[in-house]
């Protein structure tokens, strides 16, 4: 028989056990939602091997995140996240995942790789990005 206590405890444990902010919490939940396989956030983004069709995915969760997070720290992350996942799309697979033009996500960007509380592997990936969209002919990646 279920124990009802145990059943409860299991779904929240990963929460309690968190040593993040309630915001990077559900960042870590979302892309194990999107992939269960996924070790934590930083890798899938960083790791050439992610999917387009899940970077695609995360980037969905995450503009969703940053328009309609409950707290302003959800936002702010959703935002970074999201310049994240399109940064990785770029870096991995030479394919834009977003409408935005390269002038709007050189400037996200930008932001994040001059942000000193991102991740260095992240901050990273954003320049090579940056790099990336600096080199090709205007607006060249396909979508």
């Amino acid at each position: 028989m279920n124990d009802p206590e145990k059943t409860f405890a299991l779904p929240l444990q990963w929460v309690l056990q968190s040593d993040h902010s309630p915001s990077h919490t559900l960042v870590k939940w979302l892309v194990q939602e999107i992939n269960p396989k996924a070790t934590s956030p930083i890798d899938s983004l960083i790791a050439s091997d992610t999917p387009i069709a899940t970077l695609i995915a995360y980037k969905d969760a995450f503009k969703q995140l940053r328009l309609e997070g409950e707290t302003l720290d959800d936002q702010s992350l959703g935002a970074v996240y999201y310049g994240l996942t399109i940064a990785s799309s770029i870096v991995h697979h030479r394919r834009r995942i977003s409408r935005q033009s390269d002038r709007a996500l050189e400037e996200a960007f930008r932001k994040i790789w001059s942000d000193e509380t991102v991740d260095l592997r992240l901050r990273d990936l954003t320049w090579r990005a940056f790099m990336i969209l600096r080199t090709a002919a205007k607006d060249s990646l396909p979508y």
